[in-house]
């Protein structure tokens, strides 16, 4: 039994950092396609995840000396179709007639191997018509395949890290996993029916997705910041090479000129639209126009980001005084003025927040410049008729 408990074992470990990996493309996804994040779907999909990550370590685990496969000399594949089932017939306890020879027969190795090949894949079965939503043949193709993947891990030694396989390619676990799966098909009722169905979860998460939640333009502004990033890094290593100065993207007038062009030329050009909100499916309209002007993009982005990272700036530059200045007058100044700078800043902050908690959709510089975001989703026919 430990063989079987240490490879989920080592999956708890392994998935925390794997779904902190994953939560980026899933976020991004699921505000693609539905302008939402629904908790009850992230729980199925990370659960999914998570089974996966056992099913997996199950069929590697534990890993072996490289020294200690070397020398193995046993077989690396069993062709002989329903093998197991001979090879239970020859060695089990069981005897029919007999009640008392019941439980013995099922601690035997001989019951528990195909016993829990069949047991490994119930659970994909189950998600694969539960949440995917996949026909019986589907379903079963699918976990053929599954199957087909674990056995070819252990085939090639795992991808051939190792001399040769350290455990055994059996047609038989093709046959038994798949199986298995179909169970899974099969059952899934008894085991879903308190939970929502994926056409309810997609009706909530498009329902929602028609407005734009604080969320929403938080993704987007990560992907635009996280692009911008990738830029900065580039024009840094031209600089480094063309120029050999390997500053200029850490200058301040350097961050404006990207805000300007990034978050000012490339909207408008656009007409409301940046690669983050492009992504997650928003987009910037001025009150009672058609297109987006320059002027409403210059106010409203002047107040977020001129504003902010400009008191930002003025912060250093009074700290660089005080700490430079032995004048009583200059830094009592610069104190009182470095106070006024934080106080703006914190009601910049604490409108933001004050907007999320109270789940308010317009935030101050939205108000000066008169735009707002709007959400570009629309349910596809393709979703209606799988619904």
């Amino acid at each position: 039994m430990a063989s079987y408990i240490e490879p989920i074992r080592f999956a708890l470990v392994v998935f925390p950092f794997l779904a902190l990996a994953i939560s980026s493309v899933f976020f991004i996804y699921e505000y693609r396609k539905y302008g939402t994040f629904l908790v009850t779907r992230a729980v199925i999909l990370y659960s999914f995840v998570f089974y996966l990550l056992c099913a997996y370590f199950l069929v590697i685990l534990p890993l072996p000396a490289k020294e200690t496969v070397a020398q193995m000399t046993g077989p690396k594949m069993e062709l002989h179709l329903f093998a197991s089932w001979q090879h239970f017939r020859d060695n089990t306890v069981l005897v029919l007639s007999e009640p008392s020879t019941y439980l013995p027969a099922m601690k035997q190795s001989v019951f528990l191997e195909p016993a829990f090949n069949v047991l490994l894949l119930i659970p994909f079965g189950i998600y694969l018509r539960y949440y995917f939503r996949l026909s019986f043949m589907k379903t079963m193709i699918a976990s053929f395949c599954l199957s087909l993947f674990f056995e070819l891990t252990q085939l090639s030694g795992l991808y051939f890290i190792y001399p040769r396989p350290y455990r055994l390619f059996d047609v038989n676990d093709l046959v038994t996993n798949t199986l298995g799966g179909i169970i899974g098909f099969v059952v899934t009722p008894l085991f879903t029916f308190m939970l929502p169905t994926r056409r309810r979860m997609d009706e909530l998460s498009y329902e929602k997705g028609k407005t734009v939640s604080l969320t929403r333009r938080l993704v987007a502004y990560l992907i635009d910041w996280t692009f911008l990033s990738i830029v900065n890094f580039i024009a840094a290593i031209f600089f480094k090479l063309a120029f050999d100065s390997g500053t200029v993207t850490s200058h301040i007038w350097w961050l404006l000129l990207e805000v300007g062009l990034y978050f000012m030329i490339v909207p408008f050009i656009t007409n409301g639209w940046t690669l983050g909100k492009k992504i997650v499916r928003i987009r910037l309209v001025e009150q009672d126009r058609e297109r987006i002007s320059l002027k409403a993009l210059i106010i409203r982005y002047g107040y977020l980001y001129f504003l902010f990272y400009g008191l930002s700036w003025l912060g250093q530059l009074l700290q660089q005084i005080m700490n430079s200045t032995t004048n009583t007058v200059l830094q009592m100044s610069a104190v009182f003025i470095s106070l006024g700078v934080l106080l703006l800043q914190g009601i910049f902050i604490l409108n933001i927040l004050l907007s999320f908690l109270r789940k308010k959709r317009i935030l101050f510089y939205e108000k000066a410049s008169h735009t707002y975001t709007v959400s570009t989703i629309a349910q596809t026919k393709d979703d209606d008729s799988r619904n």
